[in-house]
């Protein structure tokens, strides 16, 4: 007894609880009691099955051969085994039950596929079936020891049974202590597997990348101690119908990654069935088989020379396929035998694992995949928004244009009028030279000399116009100058009028200016602020203009205050103001005002009120974005906290730029 004892305080794993049967047997033996001779222990740890460890001295041979083996019986195979498991949930802590007759030729019929080796047979191979047998059981915690006699048993070998019983009690629950630290060990591993799956597939960018598959997954069975000659990984396309497929060498090495078809015969398509269904797919190829399977690779060209594909390992002589589903696929296992329940249960966990990780590969892809569309789409929007900011610019520059087009007539019809005149005083001083009028040709080359400053000033007036249009129209270098504000708004102010003139001879409207004689010469880019002045002063114009055409439309809208008892004058005034760190400018008009629901939204690009092909709608969100780039406030306000038209309530756009 303290031989067992010793050898179950000696277990390591679950395996040893063979070895502590086996000394069980062997001490029992010795103290000379027959039935004592073999060792039987039942565990009852299934519903369905009991497990059966046995241990005996053969009669089969004449060199007694000790046999050891596990039994897996059903617990409805036959009567003898539900009286087993009937005494066995009974109070009883030791029981004998009889067998004879069918109830023992039955359970003779389930030893036979379970643990044939235990089967005896005459000289014609007939089964020795006896007629009686003393079946005795003494339990310990989870199962049972028995022993089987002819006859039936003596109190002695009872007595022996239950003290080995206790004993044995002490490895089962060392058996049980292991098999839980197994089964924390498998657990850890498992996700130990996992971390390791997810960290290496994480690190996959491209397709290129996924050739190290097959390295990873036989690394982890190897890791999970699945036996295995070839591993892989079959991805299933459902949009293309195609198999990914990345297959090991038997040395553990990746294979180039090659595609077939669902409709390829054998294990292609076989694979795809199954996985549908999402079940286990197997196999079973001979040497010729594999061999068929390797030359067909070569021949698609899918695997360059045999040597590729098999290394210096010789053909298998039988290979068992296991394919194992998971979302995106099938994880392939291959081994010269077949695999067990419990080995195909751990590739299944692997399986799983991989899916996860590659789960996150995919969403990885999918993600690069959107956002490299999305940075073609930002370069396509980045190409249309600066074609449509450079229409804008052209916009603008083209109502300048029109403005500066009837400014610079002005001094052109100065120039050739005091052109025209001066070529007549030339006349008229020859006739007085010849006439020898000397007082006279003096007094006529004063006025000729009156009318060259004349058209000397009217020229520097159109050439400082010319000179106004270039600087708008130029990219120019962003850099800033000193200027006098007043002087650029005015500039711009009287151009936008022009230029609206010139477009629509019917427009019309007063304008005024309000400036802040103080006003002190600020920082800023010119043709920047210029275009900010443009649009502000023009879309005031254009708000004025509106109002006053609807105001002249007899079947405007009811409800609306009535504009026909009103004598509504169109009017924009542009000011500016200087405050202590800070210059002002207000461009504001007695139009019909801007809505709550829209003021928002007025600076965000492509927004506009005005109808289509009339507006870009960049032209506040422009301006907003140069007044913010010098550090100023574009707002505007409606109705304005100033000065109110009494025809309505308009809307003011404020500038504010700091004093630097």
């Amino acid at each position: 007894l303290e031989r067992i004892r010793s050898k179950a305080l000696a277990m390591q794993s679950t395996a040893d609880l063979h070895g502590v049967s086996i000394v069980l047997r062997e001490q029992m033996g010795m103290l000379g009691q027959p039935d004592l001779e073999s060792s039987i222990v039942h565990l009852y740890n299934s519903s369905q099955t009991l497990e059966s460890w046995y241990t005996f001295k053969s009669t089969k041979t004449k060199s007694d051969k000790i046999v050891t083996d596990v039994a897996i019986i059903p617990v409805n195979s036959c009567d003898y085994i539900r009286e087993t498991i009937e005494k066995y949930n009974s109070r009883d802590t030791e029981y004998t039950i009889i067998s004879k007759g069918k109830k023992l030729a039955d359970w003779y019929n389930i030893m036979v596929k379970v643990a044939p080796d235990t089967i005896e047979y005459d000289d014609n191979d007939k089964m020795l079936v006896p007629e009686i047998l003393y079946y005795h059981y003494t339990k310990f915690t989870g199962g049972a020891l028995l022993m089987i006699s002819n006859e039936k048993p003596s109190e002695e070998s009872k007595e022996l049974q239950r003290r080995a019983a206790k004993v044995f009690n002490l490895a089962y629950q060392r058996f049980l202590d292991l098999q839980q630290a197994e089964a924390r060990a498998m657990e850890s591993a498992k996700q130990a597997s996992l971390d390791r799956v997810r960290a290496e597939i994480a690190s996959m960018r491209t397709t290129k990348d996924l050739e190290r598959i097959t390295p990873l997954i036989w690394k982890e069975l190897t890791a999970l101690g699945i036996p295995f000659i070839r591993c892989g990984v079959f991805i299933m396309d459902e949009s293309r119908e195609m198999i990914q497929t990345y297959l090991s060498t038997p040395d553990g090495h990746s294979l180039t990654a090659f595609e077939m078809s669902f409709n390829e015969k054998g294990v292609a398509s076989g694979a795809v069935q199954q996985w549908r269904k999402n079940a286990i797919y197997r196999d079973h190829w001979d040497k010729n088989q594999f061999i068929g399977f390797m030359q067909n690779l070569i021949k698609g060209g899918k695997v360059d020379k045999p040597e590729s594909f098999q290394g210096a390992s010789a053909p298998p002589e039988s290979l068992f396929l296991n394919f194992v589903p998971f979302k995106q696929g099938m994880l392939y296992v291959g081994n010269s035998s077949a695999l067990a329940d419990d080995e195909l249960n751990l590739t299944k966990s692997l399986a799983e694992a991989f899916s996860i990780a590659y789960a996150r590969y995919e969403d990885f892809k999918h993600l690069e995949e959107a956002n490299d569309q999305i940075q073609k789409t930002l370069a396509d929007l980045k190409s249309t928004q600066s074609q449509l900011i450079q229409s804008e610019k052209m916009a603008s520059l083209g109502e300048l244009t029109a403005g500066i087009a009837h400014e610079i007539q002005n001094p052109l019809n100065f120039v050739n009028n005091f052109s025209e005149v001066s070529s007549e005083l030339i006349d008229e001083m020859n006739e007085e030279i010849t006439a020898g009028e000397i007082e006279e040709v003096k007094a006529i080359a004063n006025d000729l000399k009156q009318n060259l400053d004349k058209i000397r000033h009217h020229g520097q007036r159109a050439s400082g116009i010319v000179k106004g249009m270039l600087e708008h129209s130029r990219v120019g270098d962003g850099k800033k100058e000193l200027i006098d504000l007043n002087n650029l708004t005015d500039e711009y102010l009287r151009l936008a009028y022009h230029g609206l003139r010139a477009k629509d001879k019917s427009f019309n409207a007063d304008f005024k200016t309000e400036f802040d004689e103080n006003m002190p010469k600020i920082l800023v880019i010119p043709q920047d602020i210029g275009r900010v002045l443009l649009n502000l002063i023009n879309n005031a114009f254009y708000a004025v203009d509106k109002k006053a055409a609807r105001h002249s439309d007899p079947e405007h809208s009811e409800g609306e205050e009535s504009l026909a008892a009103v004598d509504y004058k169109p009017e924009v005034v542009v000011s500016t103001k200087k405050h202590s760190n800070s210059i002002e400018i207000c461009v504001k008009d007695n139009g019909p005002g801007i809505p709550e629901n829209i003021k928002e939204k007025i600076f965000q690009p492509f927004f506009t009120t005005k109808p289509t092909g009339q507006g870009t709608g960049l032209g506040l969100s422009l301006s907003y974005d140069i007044v913010k780039a010098h550090g100023g406030e574009l707002r505007v306000e409606s109705p304005p906290t100033g000065r109110t038209s009494k025809a309505g309530k308009g809307s003011e756009f404020i500038i504010q730029i700091p004093i630097v």
